[in-house]
């Protein structure tokens, strides 16, 4: 089964524990991270003046980034990003039009987001794109694409090494229903039996 591809929006970029697995899971080719110069600039700036972190390693973190993927920077013309925002409806979905031209351009199946409400389901079904936020994209992974699943997690620090307990951590569930489950399960295969995940 194909991998999915996926942009990573600059929140889930940002930081916490899944922001250290994605890159795992990517280097397992359990999917194909995209992201773009935006994406970066919006999670660098942010971490830097939340956080306080010295921004020479912000850039650091970044240039790590670029240099284990180097396919997944792909830029967002402005043409399609003004376009995308003419058919926005919020100040919220404007903003990450240029995210959603992002994953146009790469040919995305889906957005991995916490922002769930800034990304328009009918701009996105224009563009056959899915949302999904993050801790329900990686369950999805476990069943489609176990075996790099796993080797992802016992390859990313701090993580359990058994797979049993790799396995729980993945499917450890979050408090709020992810968005997106069916149509991310019918535009990529994550799908469990009986259920859209």
């Amino acid at each position: 089964m194909p991998v999915p591809v996926a942009v990573l929006d600059a929140c889930v970029l940002f930081q916490g524990r899944l922001t250290n697995l994605l890159p795992h899971l990517a280097e397992a080719k359990a999917f194909e991270p995209i992201w773009s110069d935006d994406i970066h600039a919006e999670w660098m700036r942010n971490l830097h003046s939340s956080m306080g972190i010295p921004i020479d390693k912000i850039e650091y973190r970044r240039g790590e980034m670029e240099r284990a993927f180097p396919a997944a920077n792909v830029p967002a013309p402005p043409t399609l990003v003004a376009t995308i925002q003419g058919v926005s409806k919020t100040a919220a979905q404007r903003k990450d039009a240029h995210v959603v031209a992002t994953a146009v351009i790469a040919k995305a199946a889906v957005i991995v987001t916490h922002n769930i409400k800034d990304f328009s389901p009918e701009v996105l079904s224009r563009y056959g794109l899915a949302k999904v936020r993050p801790d329900a994209f990686c369950v999805g992974l476990l069943a489609s694409h176990e075996t790099r699943v796993l080797a992802g997690i016992r390859d990313a620090p701090g993580q359990p090494q058994e797979d049993a307990d790799v396995a729980n951590s993945v499917h450890r569930p979050s408090r709020r229903r992810p968005t997106g489950h069916a149509q991310v399960g019918s535009r990529i295969g994550i799908t469990r039996p009986g259920r859209a995940i």
